[in-house]
């Protein structure tokens, strides 16, 4: 799928460290087809929407070396993730807008704490472009969204080295 990527707080030398990694994470976002009505098959399920999206993102990712699955930061409060490598720590947010702020709090225990370098964050860049055949219009009307995550990024005072992309229908 196509997706818009903007940069917070990200030095030259972080950045050509991480490289290889985050080029992983961009072949994997890449490689997963954007669809209407997007499913995603695993052990006899089929998922659907967001859920799909979450299953093929960990699929594809947990195919690759040395990449950790529910990576935690800590045990309680409890502070998990999506995926870490090395100290690339993604969260893929499809939930309430209002998850986005959970999000930045765990990209800064993870960086004050040295258990990340860098965070990565991927919403959807419209939910209602994004998810067009939802069942209900009103499943997606408070999704954490890209222009949301970039004004949290962009005002607050979260210094944090973060990547963030906005996933794009292919329309």
């Amino acid at each position: 799928m196509n997706f818009r990527r903007k940069d917070f707080h990200c030095g030259k030398n972080l950045l050509k460290s991480t490289e290889s990694t985050i080029l992983e994470l961009e072949s994997v976002l890449s490689n997963i087809p954007w669809k209407p009505i997007f499913s995603f098959q695993q052990e006899d399920k089929t998922y659907l929407h967001q859920a799909a999206y979450n299953h093929a993102i960990a699929s594809e990712i947990l195919n690759l070396e040395n990449w950790e699955s529910q990576p935690s930061l800590r045990k309680s409060p409890r502070l998990i993730g999506d995926f870490r490598k090395n100290l690339v720590f993604v969260e893929v947010q499809f939930g309430n807008s209002s998850t986005l702020y959970r999000d930045y709090y765990k990209f800064q225990f993870g960086l004050a704490n040295g258990l990340l370098s860098i965070a990565v964050l991927i919403v959807p860049e419209a939910p209602q472009a994004f998810f067009p055949k939802r069942n209900s219009p009103h499943s997606v009307s408070n999704m954490a969204e890209f222009s949301l995550a970039d004004t949290c990024l962009s005002i607050l005072p979260i210094n944090v080295p973060t990547i963030l992309y906005g996933l794009k229908n292919s329309n």
